[in-house]
């Protein structure tokens, strides 16, 4: 092969390895989940929206858990409220496995069910290790079907949601669990009913 027919080919090399790095990176950017979780409860068109970021291996997201509860009851019907994913596995040894579980519910529109059940046995699963037959005695007792809980669970699109929700409550500055934020911007928010309802009230207050 002469010089010049060489530096075509390795030209030619180059240009297809630019071009599949550029394509890898749209499939990734394109990829289902690749925007994040949509958990959402109560009034969807809201001008309010709390998300909450948990990890359901976290004490302190346990012990807000009621509270959290308590008032997405009460304005479910004048506030949009997010739940989404913020595992910290270097802590947490099953936190990652409970939000895939959760967002394999999600796929089968129960996401709010195994997020309660996941809290409510907390102390159950985490610290065993056969945390998938435990999170799979679940989603049969929330009335999944199995076998597609199983796939979802596992999939590469669980995981891209995941990793987006990571990537946008550390886009806010959450350093911890629960990370909370009002309308896109990060809040600290006692763990209280009241504190979390004077939020919100002066929020609607506001939006009005």
């Amino acid at each position: 092969m002469s010089n010049k027919n060489l530096l075509i080919f390795i030209g030619v090399v180059i240009l297809g390895f630019i071009g599949l790095v550029v394509y890898s990176k749209q499939q990734t950017a394109n990829a289902p989940g690749a925007s994040g979780s949509s958990n959402v409860y109560g009034k969807a068109d809201s001008k309010v929206t709390l998300t909450e970021y948990v990890d359901f291996q976290c004490e302190g997201c346990l012990a807000y858990y009621p509270n959290v509860k308590t008032v997405k009851e009460a304005y479910k019907d004048t506030v949009r409220f997010e739940i989404k994913n913020f595992p910290i596995s270097s802590s947490h040894k099953n936190a990652l496995a409970a939000a895939s579980a959760a967002q394999a519910a999600a796929k089968q529109s129960k996401f709010f069910e195994m997020h309660d059940k996941l809290f409510d046995t907390q102390k159950e699963w985490e610290s065993r290790d056969d945390r998938v037959e435990l999170f799979e005695g679940y989603a049969k007792e929330i009335g999944l079907d199995i076998e597609q809980f199983r796939k979802d669970y596992s999939s590469k699109e669980t995981s891209a949601v995941i990793r987006a929700d990571l990537k946008e409550v550390q886009a806010l500055g959450g350093n911890g669990t629960p990370t909370f934020a009002l309308n896109g911007k990060k809040i600290d928010i006692d763990n209280s009913v009241d504190a979390l309802s004077a939020v919100l009230d002066k929020a609607l207050k506001e939006a009005n």
